[in-house]
């Protein structure tokens, strides 16, 4: 029985086709038209005709019992009542709302009030805020609805309005206990409910039109489950969905998470809580990762070096300047709107390999603050499952895992999250009862082992980090006067 899963990633259009007798039969990725996507924002029509062109080309003409939809956590477009965009799709990295923020988390007692009921500390990476800013700029929401990137494309494939649970979370306007759309949040944005769409789980599944059929070359009538967000799609595409297990993926950004039985909560407001596909995730995710190497490669060096070629000349170098990986500002542990990237401590003997190196290790040290404070709440993971770009590289992942200090076990498996959208399609036609047990054709690649020789080198090294992020932290004390 063949089932397909297509997702829309912030840059691209995936998809992916099972069988539930031999397992994947094929896999397609499309970067979306330049035209169509920007930092922060993409077209929605556009990134859903790019999406239907995967599924085409995967599906086309063969019997599919049934298709899964994945898409981003923090998105929102805009739309007349006919759900027709009047806006692009905004999304995590758009930071038109990093003022507004700011001001929110001056008046601790309400920031800490809407991170408590909602999971989603006061920054611009959530959507509740661009509906803000959108609204401060001059534009009328009295009379709009609003729609994640994933909801977008199962309304064209299906036409019903529909926001799963887990989606809406990263959206920043559903109450974390209860689970429905959180009406003093609402208030507070002056909007209502019957603006977003109908909440729903992977269980509500809806038939692909006659529209959307024609497009995909299938037969109309297919049941189609709604989007679900990557991280959560992640977990279960990774068999992780279970107490002890963590995942931990590095790629234009990186995030860290595991499930939990309740709502959890950094003391220090370090983390965030959203609800999974059938569970609480309570993870940290950082904006800056391979986008940084990406950014010293293409805008710093023109392209002249591949990754690898820079890999290379990384190999063996021990003295770096400091690098704070924050390009695209601050998520966690910090949350600091305005944070700004830079090297610290240059001096002229530093080569390229140098400043390489120092990009991986500030990566990587926001990602151990990160870890720190999910250790903290929920525990140490039986298991730290890595996936993503890092794993192109021996070298950055060996230093992950020195880093950490744990073993890291990482996995051949390059879309989790279209693998985490096949096991609910699978659930939906009978072929697989429970969606945490299912174990795609992949296997474990390899296990990294810390290098315990390196240790002190990288407590040293991050202590360095720590006192330059120190630094930063000063400068965004004083909150804006109106």
């Amino acid at each position: 029985m063949l089932v397909l899963a297509l997702e829309s990633s912030t840059s691209s259009a995936k998809g992916m086709l099972y069988d539930s007798e031999r397992g994947i039969v094929g896999v397609e990725q499309m970067k979306y038209d330049a035209a169509d996507c920007a930092i922060g924002s993409m077209d929605t029509e556009g990134a859903f005709r790019a999406t239907m062109k995967i599924g085409r080309k995967l599906a086309a003409g063969r019997e599919i019992a049934a298709i899964a939809l994945g898409g981003i956590w923090h998105s929102i477009a805009v739309c007349d009542a006919a759900l027709n965009p009047v806006t692009p799709t905004y999304t995590w990295e758009f930071a038109g709302a990093a003022q507004i923020c700011a001001d929110i988390r001056c008046d601790e007692a309400f920031s800490q009030e809407l991170y408590r009921r909602t999971g989603c500390m006061p920054h611009y990476c959530y959507p509740r805020h661009t509906l803000q800013y959108l609204k401060e700029q001059g534009l009328d929401l009295s009379d709009k609805l609003f729609v994640t990137q994933g909801a977008y494309h199962f309304y064209r494939m299906t036409g019903q309005f529909c926001e799963t649970v887990s989606t809406q979370c990263g959206t920043g306007v559903v109450n974390i206990h209860t689970l429905d759309y959180d009406e003093d949040t609402l208030g507070y944005l002056g909007l209502r409910r019957e603006q977003f769409g109908r909440l729903v789980n992977y269980r509500d599944v809806s038939a692909l039109s006659e529209q959307a059929a024609g497009m995909l070359g299938l037969k109309p009538g297919i049941p189609v489950v709604p989007a679900h967000p990557d991280g959560a799609l992640n977990q279960i595409g990774n068999y992780a969905n279970f107490a002890g297990q963590m995942t931990l993926s590095v790629g234009t950004s990186a995030a860290l998470r595991t499930v939990a039985d309740r709502p959890t909560f950094g003391s220090r407001n370090q983390l965030w809580c959203y609800y999974g596909v059938n569970s609480w995730v309570s993870g940290a995710a950082i904006s800056g990762a391979c986008n940084c190497l990406n950014w010293f490669s293409n805008t710093c060096l023109g392209g002249t070096h591949t990754l690898a070629e820079l890999d290379a000349m990384a190999d063996g170098v021990r003295e770096t300047p400091v690098f704070l990986p924050f390009l695209f500002g601050e998520r966690c542990p910090g949350w600091q709107n305005g944070a700004r990237a830079g090297f610290y401590d240059l001096r002229p003997e530093h080569t390229l390999g140098s400043l390489y190196r120092a990009i991986e290790m500030g990566v990587l040290f926001n990602l151990r603050q990160c870890y720190d404070a999910v250790l903290g709440e929920n525990g140490e993971p039986e298991n730290i499952i890595v996936s993503g770009g890092i794993t192109n590289s021996a070298q950055w992942t060996q230093m992950l895992a020195d880093i950490l200090g744990r073993e890291l076990r990482v996995v051949s498996n390059p879309d989790a999250s279209c693998a985490g959208a096949v096991a609910l399609a699978l659930h939906t036609v009978g072929c697989l009862e429970d969606i945490n047990g299912f174990k795609a054709d992949f296997e474990l690649s390899r296990t990294v082992e810390p290098n315990e020789k390196m240790f002190d080198y990288y407590r040293q090294q991050y202590d360095r980090y720590l006192a330059e992020y120190a630094k930063m932290g000063e400068e965004f004390t004083v909150c804006a006067v109106k």
